[in-house]
């Protein structure tokens, strides 16, 4: 008898020990990956997800797989800092990583994006240029308005036209406010600290909603074209703000009667949504500019309308933030087509599973 009950017990202590570094693995913040003896990846959190550094059960940063290699041939862990490309967009990631060999050649990998840190400046003195370049204008718009009207005294007529003229100023002046709080949002928060699992479809139907009023005004119809199995890891608000933008810019740049085409697909591991209009066009010398702050295409029908020349600066932010990148295809004359390219939302594997297979 004593026999099979010490074999029983060893097997229930090996089960729970893994049980225990599985749900200890699981439970670690940030950037957490663990790895079988093939370098495959048992487990990675969704921040190694979203930000593709794990990709198809494998690690897709060269310098981490080095780190890897390097620590299964010493018995000590490895900490290092790391400066790296983003996988699939074009930011780079400030990694400390630390890495420490387990049993059987596994391998447990943590890091913390270290990127958060150096924003917090940058956005204060990007908020501070923004504010300083461009409230100036409409202010000292409001400004002489209302010296204008001060100064015209009991004539009815003259103090009508410029009252008229407030409406416009005001209104340019809160898209102004708007976009800057809405720029440095993006620029300062990091949406993978806290993701969640975005339905794209969702995302895109809210941005429909947050424009039809406008479209309809420009007699616009909005066609939109769903992708069910099309999910991110991110933040459901700035890929609204982002679909958004580029919604409001298609209905400002296009003719009353066309038409906008919104939708996302589900490809290779990425997911791209992209928005296509028959409007006027961008020429190939300012497609390189167009994700500038501040930079028009046509300033006369962005002060027309009230634009701020922020909101592909906005889009381009996003993208970055979650990993990815967007891109222009435009033709003058015939439109254009904004694709946003974010990494796909996978499933994480089954530890659990992966465990009991081995004990």
């Amino acid at each position: 008898m004593s026999g099979p009950q010490n074999s029983k017990g060893t097997s229930l202590e090996a089960r729970s020990s893994n049980f225990t570094i599985s749900n200890l693995i699981k439970s670690l913040p940030n950037i957490a990956i663990w790895l079988d003896a093939d370098n495959k990846v048992i487990f990675a959190s969704e921040s190694a997800l979203s930000l593709n550094i794990v990709r198809d059960e494998k690690v897709q940063i060269d310098a981490i797989e080095n780190i890897v290699f390097s620590v299964r041939k010493s018995s000590n862990p490895i900490y290092e800092d790391l400066k790296v490309k983003r996988p699939l967009g074009i930011s780079r990631l400030n990694l400390t990583i630390w890495a420490i060999r387990l049993e059987r050649g596994e391998v447990l990998i943590w890091a913390q994006d270290n990127s958060q840190l150096g924003r917090v400046e940058a956005v204060r003195r990007d908020f501070i240029a923004n504010i300083s370049h461009e409230l100036k204008t409409p202010v000292g718009a409001l400004s002489l308005i209302a010296e204008a009207i001060e100064e015209a005294g009991d004539d009815t007529e003259t103090i009508r036209k410029f009252a008229k003229r407030i409406g416009p100023e005001t209104k340019r002046l809160t898209n102004v406010i708007r976009d800057i709080i809405d720029l440095s949002q993006v620029q300062s928060d990091d949406p993978l600290a806290n993701a969640s699992v975005v339905d794209v479809d969702r995302a895109l139907n809210d941005a429909v909603d947050a424009t039809q009023l406008l479209a309809d005004l420009h007699a616009i119809d909005i066609q939109l074209i769903k992708a069910p199995d099309a999910k991110i890891v991110g933040d459901h608000h700035q890929l609204v703000m982002a679909v958004r933008n580029l919604l409001t810019n298609a209905i400002t740049f296009s003719q009353p009667s066309s038409r906008i085409t919104v939708g996302a697909k589900a490809l290779g591991g990425v997911v791209e949504i992209t928005v296509s209009d028959q409007g006027i066009g961008i020429s190939l010398e300012e497609q390189g500019r167009v994700f500038e702050r501040f930079y028009r295409v046509d300033p006369a029908r962005s002060r027309a309308t009230g634009g701020t020349g922020l909101g592909l600066a906005i889009v381009k932010n996003v993208c970055e933030n979650h990993g990815g990148e967007v891109s222009l295809w435009s033709v003058p004359g015939q439109g254009s087509t904004f694709t946003m390219k974010l990494p796909q939302y996978e499933n994480d594997v089954n530890i659990d599973e992966k465990q009991r297979s081995r004990t």
